[in-house]
């Protein structure tokens, strides 16, 4: 009896060092059923929905998203996204880390991380130059965003100066931050070709930048 409970203590320890050791997943290539994931920038595996990889459950795929679970608590990829998940770690995580994510530079040499608009999934660039949070008319219509009833102004594009609509969002949700009452403007059209996480939700928390990190944390 005492050697089944010492090898059953081992083998917790074991699983809980490796659920530790995740900082990131990213999605190589999205299918139904199942995903291609990549766990701290290791080597990509093939996951089938209902399966565990290095800590990481697939709940389940389609060829736009991927729902995974670290603890219990789930989060959505899409294709080539890349999440951290130390918020999502330890059941009762530090209050620090529920208030806090870290994001990873790209190969392009800019910021992005996956979000939640209204709790619908969106993946912004962080843009520290941009003085609101903006999406198109295109991502706005596709999430649902009830815009039009905002004051009616212009924004100049790279294609020259386009309607925008200034109003507020209800919520925006980055890992384990929830701000309210954000001011956003959505452009008329297909720009900015991905939905631009500025200054209005930027200004109210505290930002370093570190090397290839960049750390969000609520004030």
């Amino acid at each position: 009896m005492r050697l089944i409970i010492k090898v059953v203590i081992l083998v917790l320890c074991c699983v809980s060092a490796v659920q530790a050791q995740v900082s990131s997943v990213k999605a190589i290539a999205l299918f139904e059923g199942r995903a291609m994931l990549s766990v701290n920038g290791g080597k990509p595996k093939i996951v089938h929905a209902g399966k565990e990889f290095k800590g990481v459950k697939l709940v389940s795929s389609n060829t736009s998203e991927a729902v995974i679970h670290v603890n219990g608590r789930p989060e959505t990829l899409t294709l080539n996204s890349t999440t951290t998940l130390d918020h999502a770690l330890g059941g009762a995580a530090p209050s620090d880390a529920l208030n806090s994510v870290t994001l990873y530079v790209d190969g392009r040499g800019f910021f992005e991380t996956d979000g939640k608009v209204n709790g619908r999934p969106i993946r912004f660039l962080v843009d520290t130059g941009a003085n609101l949070v903006v999406l198109s008319s295109e991502q706005a219509n596709r999430i649902g965003l009830e815009y039009k009833s905002g004051r009616r102004t212009y924004a100049s594009t790279a294609s020259g100066t386009a309607p925008m609509y200034h109003f507020e969002i209800d919520k925006i949700s980055i890992g384990g931050i929830d701000l309210y009452n954000i001011g956003a403007g959505v452009i008329e059209g297909s720009y900015p070709q991905q939905p631009l996480l500025g200054m209005t939700f930027l200004g109210r928390l505290d930002m370093n930048r570190s090397g290839n990190t960049m750390t969000l944390k609520r004030r």
